[in-house]
């Protein structure tokens, strides 16, 4: 009982260090942004997606922002709901928009791993990965288009560019001082959500959720000895990728079955990672229902794209 509750708090501990520095700086930067005035700088670098999105440009500085940190950047939008700024329904579009930087910044730990071991398929896997992405943020965007009211402007021109420059020394005071009342909100929320997904991991949850998804591969297209990298991909994706590596190179497998292989075990892990992601970052910052209803619809569109993917390759090759 000491060895499950020492390991547990020790889980929670490195979640909670992972997860909070990231959504407190979010917030932090969102109250710096608006104590300076910056929001309609920033927010031009991404105001063609929150233009056709019908989304304010707040959003837009998430968006921007999510390419550093997607912690910090869903922190941001909580705070902009909770404060008016956007409504539930642009909070719930934008986080969803959100996950496509995520997706392209992976290649910061994706490609230094799958280009030397498995060289132009990994590159190919890694495109399709974007491609995905690609079509997933147009769907939300359309959808976006299509369910949220166009944002109306309440400053003219001649107002924004008059508003006062504030004292640095002036503007990051006011920033932390706002601060406070979003991240106690926050914190009160992630902190035991985080405990419990600590919990659950420690109890072997995720495993056996794991187990199961293992046994929906053959379900797909997928050759006997692709099981072998859908079972390391489960551990990591540098696993699943060294064993794919030593198939390609031994013959076992082609370049096309190989991809195949590595986008249907992407598929059944995103099941385990959504879960986990859920617990850790959208439940944590959005709260328990909102967090579910993002988790779900960005995880059941990423698997819908997929599995159609998967379908016209195999079908193509």
């Amino acid at each position: 009982m000491n060895a499950f509750l020492l390991e547990t708090a020790l889980l929670a501990l490195d979640l909670l260090i992972y997860t909070i520095p990231m959504m407190a700086a979010g917030v932090v930067a969102a109250e710096l942004i608006l104590s300076f005035n910056a929001t309609e700088r920033i927010s031009r670098f991404s105001r063609p997606l929150t233009t056709f999105s019908n989304l304010h440009p707040e959003c837009g500085i998430s968006f921007m922002m999510a390419f550093i940190s997607p912690k910090a950047a869903n922190a941001m939008l909580a705070k902009y709901q909770r404060e008016g700024t956007i409504s539930r329904h642009e909070m719930m579009i934008a986080a969803l928009i959100n996950s496509f930087p995520n997706v392209v910044m992976h290649w910061r730990y994706l490609l230094p791993v799958y280009i030397p071991l498995l060289g132009l398929t990994g590159f190919v896997y890694f495109a399709i990965l974007v491609l995905v992405g690609i079509i997933k943020t147009g769907i939300i965007m359309v959808a976006g288009r299509r369910i949220l009211p166009r944002p109306v402007e309440d400053q003219s021109e001649a107002t924004k560019i008059s508003r006062p420059r504030i004292p640095w020394r002036d503007g990051a005071k006011s920033a932390l001082v706002s601060s406070w009342d979003s991240l106690r909100h926050i914190l009160m929320i992630s902190i035991p959500t985080i405990i419990i997904v600590a919990v659950l991991i420690t109890l072997g949850f995720f495993d056996i959720v794991a187990d199961v998804m293992q046994g929906l591969g053959a379900w797909f297209p997928v050759p006997p000895a692709g099981f072998a990298i859908i079972a390391a991909q489960f551990g990591s994706f540098i696993a699943g990728a060294s064993v794919a590596s030593t198939l390609l190179a031994a013959g076992t497998l082609t370049p096309q079955e190989i991809i195949i292989t590595l986008l249907v075990g992407n598929i059944l892990t995103s099941v385990t990672r959504g879960i986990r992601w859920y617990g850790s970052s959208y439940a944590a910052i959005f709260g328990p229902r909102a967090g579910a209803e993002i988790q779900i619809i960005s995880t059941g569109l990423r698997v819908v794209i997929m599995i159609a993917v998967v379908t016209i390759l195999a079908y193509l090759w």
